[in-house]
């Protein structure tokens, strides 16, 4: 996207129950960058699960966000995410990556 768009191409992920986690919308429950004095994530309620979430905001260049669940010996629930980019005619690209940890 070219930097005069950048902030027109925005990401929305939604949970399988269809809460939207992180995105530009009013009900989403992360709309902006979670990097804040002392803080990199916030802690959200999705389907009764605590996740740690951390977004870089919807003004970049290249949005990043992870989600984590909030314990560190804990796990995420085997679902399906919806990823959707939010743009209209703009030239973009999508690069993920999903990283997996080995259950002790």
């Amino acid at each position: 996207t070219a930097k005069t768009d950048q902030s027109t191409v925005n990401l929305r992920v939604t949970s399988e129950s269809g809460v939207c986690v992180i995105g530009p919308d009013e009900n989403c429950l992360v709309k902006d960058s979670t990097r804040k004095p002392g803080q990199i994530y916030e802690v959200v309620s999705v389907d009764g699960v605590n996740l740690k979430i951390r977004y870089s905001g919807p003004d970049v260049y290249l949005e990043k966000f992870d989600i984590l669940p909030e314990s560190p010996d804990g796990f995420l629930p085997d679902a399906n995410w919806t990823v959707d980019i939010i743009k209209e005619e703009q030239a973009s690209r999508f690069y993920y990556r999903v990283n997996y940890s080995v259950l002790g």
